[in-house]
């Protein structure tokens, strides 16, 4: 079975524990105004053209396929999404596996949300597990319960994103309720499952979620960590290189925001990190 990928990082420290590879899957089943990932949210292969980077060489003149970047010495030229077969991709990571051994880490599914594409990534995630290698599923929610029912078995985290409570508030950002979301959170809690909360923090448009999201927590009996991250507008670029409007606003959430937040999630007993001094 082939999965398409967006792009692989090696040694990552933000999603989730020890040393991990993040894979990010092609496609998304929400629009986040403040997506930072933008070329993981077409399920599609995409070419990004970053004109800083060109030296107009001319090496990528006359082709009739300009989706690999590998003719282009500056990188000016950026193919996202790659076909992996389950095994060819579980052995590239496993050459990693002391790493993660000796830090406590693994594999980070990410995306995009890398459970549209439910049998590959059960598929992968079987097979890392088959070798000893942690596997984490990082997921906005926005998903079939079936979905979860696969993967649930070979998974060892989830980190699961929480944008807001306020179902008017969570369309406004992303496009979509959050029914499904909040049900899907239900369930895996019910199963018993190791979940990380994440609640990306945006100045101005999901700040007031705060409160809302610890009560709803308390409510489901949650025992375990929320992980309060700090908005930032960096990926702007990607946006026009890949042709893309750029949604991200044009706000600062600072330091003293994320620990607003993160204080107002405690006061429910919730335990509750700022991402920004955690990382």
């Amino acid at each position: 079975m082939k999965g398409l990928i967006s792009s692989i990082k090696r040694m990552e420290i933000h999603d989730g524990d020890g040393l991990r590879t993040t894979i990010f899957f092609k496609g998304c089943t929400l629009k986040c105004i403040w997506c930072h990932n933008p070329e993981s949210i077409s399920p599609m292969e995409q070419t990004a053209f970053f004109s800083v980077k060109c030296a107009s060489c001319g090496l990528c003149k006359g082709e009739k396929n300009k989706s690999t970047s590998l003719k282009c010495p500056t990188g000016a030229l950026t193919h996202f999404g790659t076909e992996y077969e389950a095994d060819k991709l579980c052995e590239i990571l496993a050459k990693d596996k002391a790493y993660f051994d000796n830090s406590g880490g693994g594999v980070t599914f990410s995306g995009g949300e890398c459970l549209m594409q439910a049998d590959f990534a059960k598929e992968l995630a079987e097979k890392l597990k088959e070798k000893g290698i942690s596997v984490y599923i990082d997921t906005c929610g926005y998903i079939k319960k079936e979905a979860f029912e696969k993967i649930i078995p070979f998974t060892d985290k989830f980190l699961y994103d929480i944008k807001a409570i306020d179902s008017k508030v969570h369309k406004e950002c992303t496009g979509k309720d959050n029914d499904l979301i909040l049900s899907n959170l239900k369930f895996i809690l019910e199963k018993g499952c190791d979940v990380e909360i994440r609640y990306p923090l945006v100045k101005g448009y999901n700040d007031s979620e705060a409160e809302k999201i610890g009560e709803f927590l308390k409510k489901c009996n949650f025992s375990g960590k929320v992980k309060v991250l700090q908005y930032h507008d960096f990926s702007g670029s990607r946006y026009e290189a890949l042709g893309m409007e750029n949604t991200m606003p044009k706000v600062f959430t600072s330091f003293e925001d994320v620990e607003s937040a993160v204080n107002t999630i405690k006061s429910f007993s919730v335990d509750c990190i700022n991402g920004i001094t955690e990382d």
